[in-house]
């Protein structure tokens, strides 16, 4: 195969996050082509020569409709650019009309999308979109670590269900609720079936790193949704008027806000597979789902145990959770069929990107690449990467330290509900609550801030 070289935009500072690292990572671990990394605001003051490239990539942290990832002149530039412009997009649900608007104007000619191939069409709306090739891919993949790593035996396993979600955003729509939902009815459930069950669905109980995935190996089985919405946002409207309604009406329902503002929810659903369930399938931990069709990934009752949205079913979970025999053996084929699979790998997804890459090149007859020697070529790209992080170190220092505030602040409140009495506890956590919220803007100016630094 040709080598191509490649340009992929990211934000360096959404990096702290290990799914938007890993998923970095993955194209210069496993692509056949020459892959330069660079944080799309530094690119914008570094001069970059475009002619140097084959194709240009824009990574799923980066807003390519705000000026904030891609200012004004880097945008003109990168419009101008001839060969293939590949879109990663996820959040399909927000901004659409903005999006599509950048897109077009970029010129982008392919979009990796997460969202299930039957709603792809009525969200990406814009008929200029008929001459866009559209790729599905997905928002995780199996995580190789986790295949080969030592987990307890199930039997061994103290807990018998665990569970963390947090309340999403009420404008995603009725399908987002499911995630705190799902909780909130199998713990109360689960009292009447003497199940040892670890489910939080509040910010300060979320586990991270490593204390994630040793929680999710100790536990028997986790429950899990499929992630998405089923309210698109076209305008971006709809979510700044329900979290201004939500500030003067803290206590509004759900059903009071869908029936102000979420006109058509339902009518276009985005549901797909969450990287979670790849771990707790290389964990060997039994998954408890609504039912859904996860991408096309897990098949329900071979791969997850089916728990019916209204719980009628609940009896029936409890007893395979029970069988050693059955539960091991959908552990087992998922596992196999799923975890063990070179299909749902980091490898496998870079492979089938190179092959669009060299196809859409040879649609860009008119995009020639400028040539140089090797050594020559290499140490620009070098350059420009080592130019590039030393740009963004300070919007990622900003970054580390707002959310290091906002983990103080959350368990603080934490610690003040478990070992103080209730009226200085309640005081306690309404103060943390409200440094960790005064700790959002900090996280968003690190994140939209300048790059020249």
């Amino acid at each position: 195969m040709k080598s191509a070289n490649i340009l992929l935009l990211c934000d360096e500072a959404s990096r702290h996050t290990g799914t938007v690292d890993e998923h970095i990572l993955a194209f210069k671990k496993f692509s056949q082509h020459r892959i330069v990394i660079l944080d799309s605001r530094a690119a914008a003051v570094l001069n970059v020569d475009f002619s140097m490239f084959d194709a240009v990539v824009f990574h799923y942290s980066i807003v390519i409709a705000s000026p904030a990832y891609l200012p004004p002149p880097l945008f003109e530039r990168l419009a101008k650019f001839q060969g293939p412009k590949i879109l990663f997009i996820q959040d399909e649900y927000r901004w659409v009309d903005r999006t599509a608007n950048a897109a077009r104007a970029l010129g982008v000619s392919v979009v990796f999308t997460v969202v299930n191939s039957d709603v792809v069409r009525a969200i990406y709306r814009d008929p200029w979109f008929d001459g866009v090739r559209f790729e599905q891919t997905l928002t995780g993949f199996v995580p190789d670590t986790l295949v080969a790593r030592s987990v307890p035996a199930y039997e061994q396993r103290p807990i018998d269900v665990s569970y963390r979600a947090r309340r999403v955003p009420s404008w995603l729509g009725g399908f987002g609720q499911e995630k705190w939902v799902i909780g909130e009815r199998f713990l109360s459930d689960s009292q009447h079936y003497g199940l040892t069950c670890d489910i939080a669905m509040t910010e300060g109980s979320r586990i991270y790193g490593d204390q994630w995935i040793n929680f999710v190996a100790n536990c028997k089985a986790v429950l899990g949704t499929e992630s998405g919405a089923s309210f698109i946002d076209f305008s971006g409207d709809a979510q700044s008027q329900v979290e201004d309604y939500e500030k003067s009406n803290p206590t509004a329902s759900f059903e009071d806000i869908q029936r102000r503002f979420l006109h058509g929810d339902g009518e276009t659903t985005i549901h797909v597979i969450s990287p979670r369930c790849f771990e707790a399938a290389a964990l060997r931990t039994l998954m408890i789902l609504y039912p859904g069709t996860y991408s096309g990934v897990l098949v329900p009752h071979q791969h997850y145990v089916v728990l019916e949205r209204d719980h009628s079913n609940m009896a029936e979970v409890a007893a395979i959770l029970r069988d050693q025999v059955r539960a091991r053996h959908i552990i087992d084929a998922v596992y196999n069929e799923v975890a063990c699979s070179k299909r749902w790998t980091s490898e496998a997804f870079v492979a089938a990107f190179d092959g669009v890459v060299m196809e859409e090149m040879t649609k860009s007859p008119e995009h020639k690449r400028a040539r140089a020697t090797a050594t020559a070529q290499d140490e620009l790209f070098r350059r420009y990467e080592s130019q590039s992080k030393r740009r963004s170190k300070f919007r990622i220092a900003s970054m580390a330290c707002a959310l290091g505030l906002q983990r103080i602040a959350r368990k603080a409140g934490n610690l003040a509900h478990t070992c103080l009495p209730g009226p200085i506890a309640d005081q306690l956590v309404r103060r943390s609550q409200r440094i960790a919220s005064a700790a959002k803007p900090l996280v968003k100016r690190a994140l939209l801030g300048r790059s020249d630094h």
